[in-house]
């Protein structure tokens, strides 16, 4: 089969699978994230088209086993990104006392828990969109990334110490933005503490 063939064979099997391959994708997400995959399914489909199947039915599930893969994948980055959430809030908020439980639970299994969780990642994300590019970027490289200060400076191109100074007042700003999302948070946690 040549590339002409092939090209013409996989846009005959978009229209034929589309549907199917749809629904797969919407039993296993949610719809934004399901029209995401089904793109990038027929995206990779179309890079590797040289290897699709000849018969109908291997090339269906050649499309299933691809649409699989982009699903973990997805749910890989938005488990990183719920991590990189997390980490950052964890450094924006000091820690709280050793023998206070910095969700006011008694029992660190409680059920309330996940949703006080889900509630500050919320925070996070609208005070992060809040933050300049210029912190955004910064914030990304420290905390998503995980590069030293010394890589930091290297990919922005600026010295260690301003690296420094440079994360230090963009935690600061998202610490405002944080505090001024959470109106009920004591002031008493919003200090800066100098080891940040």
């Amino acid at each position: 089969m040549n590339a002409d063939e092939r090209s013409e064979r996989l846009e005959q099997l978009f229209r034929q699978t589309f549907r199917r391959v749809m629904a797969y994708c919407l039993r296993r997400a949610s719809e934004a994230a399901a029209h995401d995959a089904v793109a990038e399914v027929y995206a990779v489909a179309w890079r590797k088209r040289r290897q699709l199947p000849a018969d109908d039915e291997e090339a269906v599930l050649w499309l299933l086993g691809i649409a699989r893969r982009v699903l973990a994948n997805q749910a890989r980055s938005q488990r990183r990104w719920a991590r990189l959430l997390m980490r950052v809030a964890e450094r924006a908020e000091p820690d709280p006392p050793p023998a206070a439980d910095p969700y006011g639970a008694e029992d660190a299994g409680d059920a309330g828990d996940a949703g006080d969780a889900g509630d500050a990642a919320d925070g996070l994300a609208a005070a992060l969109a809040q933050a300049s590019d210029a912190d955004r970027e910064l914030l990304r490289l420290a905390y998503w990334d995980d590069l030293s200060r010394g890589d930091i400076a290297t990919v922005l191109g600026i010295s260690v110490g301003a690296v420094d100074t440079r994360l230090h007042r963009a935690r600061q700003r998202l610490r405002q933005r944080l505090a001024s999302a959470n109106p009920h948070q004591d002031p008493a946690k919003e200090k800066d503490h100098a080891e940040r």
